[in-house]
This record gives structure tokens, C-alpha cells and sequence, in this order.
């Protein structure tokens, strides 16, 4: 059940819109507002907890727990909570041969990672942000384990391996 919720959740864009979308390539705007939403991030990792995001996966997403678990970052900071979902997203680009991409369609702009031959996208900007705004008690490593989990079932219908 868990597994079906998230998958709606990451491809919930994609099935409202109809396939009506277009994307476009991230500008140097949206490259320079990523990193200045994980660079707020690392500031506080930094400060608060004495640890730092380092591109690992295991220690990035313990970082991403501990800021949350120490209420660190609060339900109300929207673009922190979303810089969460940005590192959260590079992880999984790195490990799963992903790319960012700006996604366009009738409800507005976002940030997504699409899926190499197929156009299919998962949306890690609002992963997390979305279930601490609900109330929802987020474990990070899960989120990205059934993020993790839509794209290896997506690429492997598609012939990827």
C-alpha cells in the first residue's frame, strides 16, 4: 500500500495532466536556486549538528534524518523542506543514471528527474516536503527506498538494466 502511495505520489503530475507536458532544461536560475536551497541545508547540518551532506548516500540521507528528527527544519520552511527533496533527488540521479529536468505542464513548473528512454519522471523536490507539511513522521531512508524502487521498476519495463 505504502509502495502505491508513493508511486502516485511521485507520478501524480504526470497522470493529472493527461500527458499534456513539455520539459526543458534546468536554466543556470534553477542550477543556482538548487544549490542555494542545499547550501541552507549544509549550513545547518554544519552548525547544529557538527555533519555535513558529502554525496554518500548513507551518510546524506542520516544527515536528512537528523535535521528532521531534531526538528531542525520545521513544517512551515517550504524551501528548506524542498531542498531536502533536492538532495534527496541527487542521490537518487546519481545512483540510478537519472537527470534533472524542468517539467512543465497546466499546473505549473516543477523540478523533476526523468527517467533516461522513456519520458516518465519522479518528482523528489516534494517527497519529503509534502509529508512533513501533512504531519506525516517521514523516514527519510524509506522515501528514498520506494523512489528508489518506481525507477527500477520503470526502467526494467523498459528494458533498462
Amino acid at each position: 500500500m505504502r509502495l502505491l502511495m508513493s508511486l502516485m505520489l511521485a507520478l501524480l503530475p504526470a497522470l493529472a495532466t493527461g500527458e499534456n507536458f513539455r520539459t526543458e532544461a534546468p536554466s543556470e536560475m534553477d542550477r543556482r536556486y538548487m544549490e542555494t536551497q542545499i547550501g541552507a541545508l549544509e549550513d545547518i547540518a554544519r552548525l547544529e549538528l557538527g555533519r555535513q551532506f558529502n554525496g554518500n548516500k548513507y551518510n546524506d540521507l542520516t544527515v536528512l534524518q537528523a535535521l528532521l528528527d531534531r526538528k531542525l527544519v520545521k513544517p512551515d520552511e517550504t524551501a528548506k523542506l524542498q531542498g531536502m527533496g533536492m538532495i534527496l533527488g541527487e542521490i537518487l540521479r546519481k545512483e540510478k543514471g537519472l537527470y534533472w529536468t524542468i517539467y512543465l505542464d497546466n499546473l505549473g513548473r516543477s523540478r523533476a528527474l526523468e527517467i533516461p528512454g522513456k519520458r516518465e519522471f519522479v518528482f523528489p523536490v516534494t517527497m519529503i516536503s509534502r509529508r512533513v507539511e501533512a504531519g506525516v513522521d517521514v523516514k527519510v531512508a524509506t522515501v528514498y527506498d520506494n523512489a528508489a524502487k518506481i525507477v527500477d521498476e520503470i526502467q526494467d519495463k523498459r528494458g533498462f538494466y
